[in-house]
């Protein structure tokens, strides 16, 4: 039966050779614990790890008892299937395993959900190889309950092949548990407690003393995009510091912005917006010192020989960096790279890597990034999946190229939640700093439906232990911003901005306080960042400062009255 001549409207036969073929089952109960493992893989094995969640609610074979079982199909099109049954319209299926291959060194394969005969969508993907196994990681919401849905393998160029999956696993969470699960790591990774001991200067105890801590800053960066429409505009300028400790230039660091002729620099706009941001204690990001879409390359570079364009490339980072060395805490070096090649093309594959290098030398101290849209974003897009980043990544760091952060820029459809985690815990195995650079949502939306797939968004950045930063793309403008807004030109919040503030709120310690316990003692915990903590006693006050940074263990603070 060769299954490559099946179309997805035929799935429902589909699901009969696979109910004849797979044997597999679900079963309906759902761990109690709900427990979320962020265990991930991006180097080929030899062999495959021990299914996750011991399989969750796959089980292999006959026996139904085999969950690291090998399922193996020769076809084109499909591969090996589970299929599985009841499936919630709320619950959260993470869905994992292991591929390889045979026909063929390596190829890009996709897991797909297909619902009752309505269709297939991706729910996750593997760069999988003949020598090696290679981790799958993803999940998916259904839109629908259904009565049988089967998870599939394609492969996305219909090479004939041979897929052999082993370890599978579907873990279902509720919704009440994947927030648990979040809001146990934000106390984790974004809180911690500290203990304030009061003593006299005899050092006894001080019972029952007033303390009340402040938080002033806060240490995880949240921020935007601003464009020169910020300047002069003190309102627009208020309400940006008021929220955001982090920004970054939507425009005005762009090759086409700064020499839109050759010879001809222009950064009076950059430098007076980065007078802005360094008067109020905002960090920044310098975006982009090359963007590899030929679009976005200024007109008069297109045309360059080679040996000009090396000159005018080198020029451009000399003439940026140097202006700027040490202002700004991140540099895109080449932007989206996964998807267009301008400069691999007519400098060579080497490219990138030079631009690294010179970048390194001109600003030692800037964090230098890779930034990508649609890794995050979606699994349909094959130019930017998860291993091919990672691939990537690799690539430049084994060439010499001083890689120290990882951008996703997080232009948002309807976005899911499952893949999204899967795809930070898959990079996260790299070690580096993860940002998300440009989170919106598509405006295709109405304004609620934009909410409250930012909140998700948000939510799920922010609380997974490997993202670094998180920055929003959305620059104010009077004809409105790129996708998202979260004001109007008066400085009104629309349904997204809503969400913003209250999340702002939410991740900050606003104010605490109590009285000091029988040992002289007041403990909290509170959000990492700077505090100022005042202590009174008997008709005496005294102010200080402390931070509270990363670590696991109690953070002592001890007070003289």
């Amino acid at each position: 039966m060769k299954m490559h001549r099946f179309a997805l409207r035929g799935l429902g036969f589909l699901v009969l050779w696979m109910l004849l073929h797979c044997g597999s089952e679900l079963a309906a109960a759902v761990p109690p614990d709900g427990w979320y493992d962020y265990s991930a893989y991006t180097d080929c094995r030899g062999q495959p790890e021990p299914a996750l969640y011991n399989g969750g609610i796959l089980k292999y074979g006959n026996s139904g008892d085999d969950p690291d079982g090998y399922r193996t199909t020769e076809t084109g099109v499909f591969s090996p299937a589970f299929v599985v049954y009841n499936l919630n319209k709320t619950t959260m299926y993470t869905f994992s395993c292991w591929v390889k291959l045979e026909g063929a060194y390596s190829a890009l394969i996709t897991a797909r959900l297909a619902p009752d005969n309505t269709g297939a969508r991706c729910i996750a993907t593997v760069l999988a190889r003949s020598d090696c196994w290679a981790f799958v990681k993803g999940g998916f919401v259904l839109d629908w309950p259904t009565q049988t849905s089967v998870i599939f393998f394609q492969n996305a160029d219909k090479t004939p092949m041979k897929i052999t999956v082993a370890s599978g696993s579907l873990q279902p969470f509720t919704t009440d548990q994947w927030a648990m699960h979040q809001q146990d790591t934000i106390r984790k990774r974004r809180k911690r407690v500290a203990t304030i001991h009061v003593a006299d200067p005899q050092g006894a105890r001080v019972v029952g003393a007033s303390v009340s801590v402040q938080q002033t800053a806060k240490d995880f960066p949240i921020g935007s995009a601003i464009a020169s429409t910020i300047l002069g505009n003190q309102a627009y300028q208020q309400w940006f510091v008021d929220r955001f400790n982090a920004a970054v230039f939507e425009d005005e660091l762009k090759w086409y912005s700064t020499e839109p002729m050759s010879g001809l620099l222009r950064f009076d706009v950059p430098d007076q917006m980065l007078a802005f941001v360094r008067s109020h204690r905002v960090m920044v990001r310098g975006h982009n010192i090359f963007w590899e879409n030929q679009d976005a390359t200024p007109r008069w570079v297109k045309n360059l020989t080679a040996d000009d364009l090396r000159a005018a490339v080198n020029t451009r980072i000399q003439s940026l960096m140097t202006r700027y060395r040490g202002e700004f805490a991140h540099w895109d070096v080449n932007n989206e790279m996964l998807h267009y090649n301008f400069y691999e093309q007519r400098l060579g594959p080497n490219a990138t890597m030079e631009f690294f290098s010179v970048a390194q030398d001109a600003d030692p101290l800037a964090t230098l990034f890779m930034n990508e849209y649609n890794v995050i974003e979606t699994c349909d897009d094959p130019f930017s999946t998860v291993d091919t980043y990672v691939a990537k990544l690799k690539e430049l760091r084994s060439g010499g190229a001083i890689l120290e952060g990882i951008g996703l820029e997080g232009h948002f459809s309807k976005p899911n939640i499952l893949l999204m985690r899967a795809i930070l815990d898959k990079l996260a195995t790299l070690g580096l700093p993860i940002w998300f650079t440009e989170i919106d949502i598509s405006n295709k939306f109405d304004a609620q439906t934009q909410a409250a797939y930012l909140e998700q968004v948000l939510r799920e950045a922010y609380s997974h232990p490997a993202v670094s930063g998180v920055m929003l793309w959305t620059a104010l403008h009077p004809s409105g911003c790129y996708q998202m807004c979260l004001t109007d030109w008066n400085l009104s919040n629309l349904p997204t901005g809503d969400v913003v503030d209250r999340l702002l709120n939410e991740w900050r310690t606003l104010q605490a306080g109590g009285q000091t316990d029988a040992h002289g003692a007041y403990s909290f915990s509170g959000y990492l960042g700077e505090y100022v903590l005042t202590v009174s006693y008997n008709n005496r006050t005294t102010q200080s400062t402390f931070s509270l940074s990363p670590g696991d263990e109690t953070r002592h603070i001890n007070v003289q009255m």
